[in-house]
């Protein structure tokens, strides 16, 4: 009998710590408020710059686009106003250049009834705009690359309302000279994609939109030709999706619209072999959300749009080893179309976006992994 209950008592033993390790694996990762922007805004863009701050840019909300600018500072948590952008662009791209300046172009006008060719460049220095000339082709919801020569690489895009038209044109933005050129074409015309540049200095475009449908193939750009050649297909059709390179080089593309199984389906890129496999579901199927690769090596996902187009809270974590996804903190607002950023404390700074409908969030939340 002691034999007996001393086996019991382990058991309820490991019974409670088994709970108390679930209950403390779910608590780990958690979002905490930080202080408001200035502006409501979704479809902005989130630029980290060399100083740590944030630099976030245009966007729209409820009255139309926003043609404001603003810095996040992770030491003080507070936004300050800073030069204001020369267009009002939603939708649109930047890259931090290597000299340390933002590079911000294309987007659209308010409700995206036309598209945008200017460029502009922000100087962090001084807290000025530059217009910085014009892209061959007008676009929005495209993709830009900062390229190991340290040009910029925009592919893609739509280029009507509603994405009712998308194109295959390509062109790179020289700093140097503050020029635009053309350069191949995509193999398929595509909006709504994501792009990720190597470790050999390639590109990879995969999924998207075309005028008619949410898209499967991927395709690599090769800097040195200027051309483009297609690679294995992925399983998913995929559009308003996440692209993140893991510390071991492939590409993790997660979500994205279409059906049930696209929206939770996840599969990783491998270089080596230019083939697409399958990896681990997400917990939630999700468009339009937004992703960032933690200095621990997963990936947090979070917010974006469920099958039924409702704004989600939830997030959860990739673990490339495991291969699998799990539940991490909910952030306070479900939100859809923000931006995400990796701080240099390894926290993550999620700002803006909407409900989808007509609210538009001014909030911002950090998470702690």
């Amino acid at each position: 009998m002691r034999e007996l209950r001393n086996m019991t008592a382990s058991l309820g033993l490991l019974a409670m710590t088994l709970i108390l390790s679930a209950a403390s694996a779910q608590a780990q990762g958690k979002w905490t408020g930080t202080n408001h922007m200035t502006a409501a805004r979704s479809g902005q863009t989130a630029t980290l710059l060399a100083s740590g701050k944030v630099l976030v840019a245009g966007g729209e909300n409820s009255v139309g686009n926003v043609n404001t600018a603003e810095l996040y500072n992770p030491s003080t948590g507070s936004w300050a106003l800073t030069g204001n952008p020369n267009a009002e662009r939603a939708l649109a791209a930047a890259v931090r250049l290597s000299n340390g300046t933002v590079l911000a172009a294309g987007g659209c006008n308010t409700d995206c009834v036309g598209a945008l060719a200017s460029s502009e460049i922000y100087d962090p220095s001084t807290g000025r705009w530059t217009l910085k000339g014009f892209m061959k082709t007008a676009r929005f919801s495209f993709s830009a690359t900062l390229l190991v020569s340290g040009k910029v690489l925009v592919a893609g895009g739509c280029t009507a309302t509603n994405c009712t038209l998308v194109t295959n044109k390509a062109e790179v933005y020289d700093p140097s000279t503050g020029k635009w050129t053309a350069t191949g074409s995509l193999k398929t015309a595509r909006g709504h994609h994501t792009a990720t540049r190597l470790t050999d200095g390639k590109v990879l475009v995969a999924g998207g939109i075309s005028s008619s449908a949410d898209l499967s193939s991927a395709e690599l750009y090769n800097p040195t030709t200027g051309t483009w050649s297609a690679v294995g297909g992925m399983k998913y059709t995929h559009s308003g999706h996440t692209a993140n390179m893991l510390k071991n080089g492939k590409v993790l593309v997660a979500g994205g619209g279409g059906p049930a199984d696209s929206l939770a389906g996840a599969e990783l890129y491998n270089p080596s072999t230019k083939a697409w496999t399958t990896t681990g579901s997400l917990k939630t199927g999700r468009d339009d959300h937004s992703a960032v690769l933690l200095q621990s090596g997963k990936v947090l996902v979070a917010g974006g749009a469920d099958l039924a187009s409702l704004p989600l809270a939830t997030a959860e974590l990739y673990d490339p080893t495991a291969g699998t996804w799990s539940y991490t903190g909910s952030m306070a607002t479900a939100r859809i179309e923000f931006t995400l950023t990796l701080l240099n404390s390894g926290q993550a700074l999620a700002a803006g976006g909407t409900d989808g409908v007509n609210a538009f969030y001014s909030s911002a939340e950090l998470y702690h992994p």
